[in-house]
């Protein structure tokens, strides 16, 4: 369900086209504000091979965009058979405060990966660790991010992914705050604009972030031959 007009922001988006054997990612970046923006982008693709070879390709740089433009940052061209697998991933983030404001991603034949995918997926965006977005609504949503990000941002052990914070309006004035890891929900809270109630909600974000990463990190391990 739409809960109106979607708030006015930086959008990344991946388009694929395909060509006898081959698909053509196009990484592109829609400015829906009225202000001129200086961002980064990374664009990152994973094959997976029939024979169970993994190989990526990685670009990115610095860009800048005008208000209501669209512009096309990038194009990868992956020779691809019926049999093979991939993954890509599409990164926006602001040039001066390092956030991240955008993100998207794209999946062919998914159930053919295998575990170790993780591993390559881990290293190619390795330098996206402790990045965070912000897909809040409200004032009261928008300070829990500012003071999470502060907070988080200190941690020495960050997460290897990118947490992402989204605000769900409910009904009345109220509204849910989802803490994202992998777009998988880890914890979420109604909001209150109480400064008590916020401390505690950023210390419990920070509490099942530690635990998810630390279960993660456990899996991973098992996983390793």
């Amino acid at each position: 369900m739409m809960y109106g007009q979607e708030e006015k922001k930086v959008n990344a988006r991946i388009e694929k086209s395909f060509l006898e054997n081959q698909v053509k990612l196009k990484a592109i970046v829609v400015n829906n504000t009225p202000v001129y923006r200086e961002l980064n982008y990374l664009l990152v693709s994973i094959k997976k091979s029939n024979d169970g070879n993994l190989s990526h390709n990685k670009q990115s740089g610095k860009f800048s965009i005008d208000p209501n433009e669209i512009k096309v940052l990038s194009e990868i061209n992956v020779n691809i058979e019926p049999r093979d697998a991939l993954k890509a991933f599409l990164y926006i983030r602001d040039e001066e405060t390092q956030k991240m404001i955008s993100k998207d991603s794209l999946e062919l034949n998914n159930d053919l990966f295998k575990t170790k995918v993780a591993k390559v997926e881990e290293d190619a965006v390795s330098e996206l660790k402790g990045l965070t977005i912000d897909e809040t609504k409200t004032k009261v949503g928008k300070d829990f991010y500012d003071l999470f990000y502060i907070q988080y941002s200190q941690l020495p052990d960050k997460s290897s992914s990118v947490i992402t914070i989204t605000e769900l309006p409910l009904r009345g004035t109220s509204g849910q705050i989802n803490v994202q890891i992998d777009d998988k929900i880890i914890y979420s809270f109604m909001t209150n604009p109480g400064e008590e109630y916020t401390k505690e909600q950023i210390a419990a974000s920070l509490k099942y972030i530690k635990e998810f990463n630390a279960k993660k990190n456990l899996i991973k391990n098992e996983f390793i031959y």
